[in-house]
């Protein structure tokens, strides 16, 4: 076997024990963002730690610490994952027509469906002490709270185009957002009476009262 064969197959090996090791860190690192969620929506905040997730997953505190500095670093993460995802979800339903209704409707839909998808992380980002997170990682939570403020803005659109009422769009969207936060919460924490058919007719019987109550034919 000449020289250059032979260099030639040890820079694949190398390479392939490389991949292997960073396939292997990436499934870690998801396990361990999927096992925090997790105990954090059985646990809430304080019986939440470090510990119980390397108990969880099999593995030592030690190999957590290597990716994460505490357990407040750790849920940062998993809801910067979950904004990531709702941000995503909603910013494309926004997208979706032209239409303005269509598209409020849309994002509705998207964030319902979200919430149902994740409710670990919907816990946390909502539900379960987010102030704390948005205490210890302000500058972050501004990105956070991008992903909600766009409500406002395609609110804003509506009045404008008159779809909506004039009025507060603010406020229209605290409502907005109120209301479909409380379609949430009840389908993650009373899910044995809010399956999924009934929780989507809650939702559009919701919209359709919201839309009566702030259209631009309203009263």
């Amino acid at each position: 076997m000449s020289s250059d064969s032979s260099s030639t197959r040890t820079t694949r090996l190398r390479q392939r024990s490389q991949d292997r090791r960073e396939n292997e860190r990436k499934e870690l690192h998801r396990l361990i963002l999927d096992a925090a969620a997790e105990l954090f929506a059985q646990g809430g905040y304080e019986g939440f730690s470090l510990r119980r997730v390397a108990e969880h997953i099999g593995y030592s505190p030690g190999a957590i610490y290597r990716y994460f500095d505490d357990k407040d670093d750790l849920l940062f993460n998993v809801a910067d994952e979950g904004f990531k995802r709702f941000q995503s979800a909603q910013r494309a339903a926004a997208l979706s027509s032209d239409d303005l209704a269509h598209s409020m409707r849309a994002m509705a839909a998207a964030y319902v469906a979200f919430g149902r998808e994740y409710p670990n992380h919907y816990r946390l980002m909502f539900m379960e002490r987010p102030d704390l997170l948005f205490q210890s990682h302000q500058d972050q939570a501004v990105e956070w709270l991008n992903a909600l403020s766009e409500y406002q803005v395609i609110f804003a659109a509506a009045v404008q185009a008159g779809v909506l009422r004039q009025g507060d769009s603010a406020a229209m969207s605290d409502t907005w957002w109120a209301m479909l936060h409380g379609i949430v919460a009840l389908s993650i924490t009373m899910n044995f009476l809010f399956d999924e058919a009934r929780t989507e007719h809650l939702l559009q019987t919701a919209l359709e009262m919201f839309f009566r109550a702030y259209g631009s034919n309203a009263l």
